[in-house]
């Protein structure tokens, strides 16, 4: 008789029978053991609520690994890195800021950083805190508060964002101009809380 190949079936089923038997608070405590059967999990990531419908379009690989989705080029953060900047994106998107942003001209940042993060405009409570503005100022949409959030994060996180979005654009070809969202990868560690003068990332390395 001959043998017939697996159908990947055996781990939802596997989830199935836990929910339905124990509930789904034991649901997490199974995660580890269904990837050892072969079973795979939603990707730990996030988008704005706005361009779902376009990125349900697309694959994970598309979105992590292109950096490409629907016409969309894409920037990662991860909140592993940056717990608290991942919060201020994400409360940004759930009041209404802008989930597409567009490359602004070089050399524009600056002033639109001193905008809405300048002496006078914003106010740090931590020493080792600093202004983190959504949209980037680096965004055509960056220094209007209408379109902007702030909050206070650790200082690293921001010497850290900079880096990471000149990183970004450059491995997703993002030009002057050019349309892009941001993805939050390890989203599971966004920061749950306001910063309180702790720097609470597990990964301060901010190397990718």
């Amino acid at each position: 008789m001959a043998k017939t190949r697996s159908t990947g079936l055996l781990p939802v089923l596997v989830i199935g029978v836990v929910v339905i038997l124990f509930g789904p608070t034991l649901l997490d405590d199974v995660r580890d053991a269904v990837s050892d059967l072969g079973g795979s999990t939603e990707p730990g990531y996030v988008v704005a609520p706005a361009v779902r419908p376009r990125t349900d379009r697309c694959t994970a690989d598309q979105l992590l690994g292109d950096r490409s989705c629907d016409g969309l080029k894409i920037v990662l953060f991860s909140a592993e890195k940056m717990p608290y900047i991942a919060r201020n994106i994400q409360l940004a998107w759930s009041e209404g800021k802008p989930a597409i942003l567009h490359k602004d001209a070089p050399g524009t940042d600056q002033t639109k950083r001193n905008t809405v993060c300048g002496p006078g405009v914003f106010t740090k409570t931590f020493s080792d805190g600093s202004c983190d503005e959504y949209a980037f100022a680096s965004s055509v949409e960056g220094g209007q508060w209408a379109t902007v959030r702030t909050e206070e994060v650790p200082l690293r996180e921001q010497n850290c964002q900079g880096g990471t979005l000149r990183q970004e654009y450059r491995r997703a070809d993002i030009a002057q101009g050019d349309a892009f969202i941001v993805v939050i990868t390890d989203s599971e560690k966004i920061a749950t809380g306001a910063y309180a003068g702790n720097d609470t990332a597990e990964d301060r390395s901010c190397t990718s």
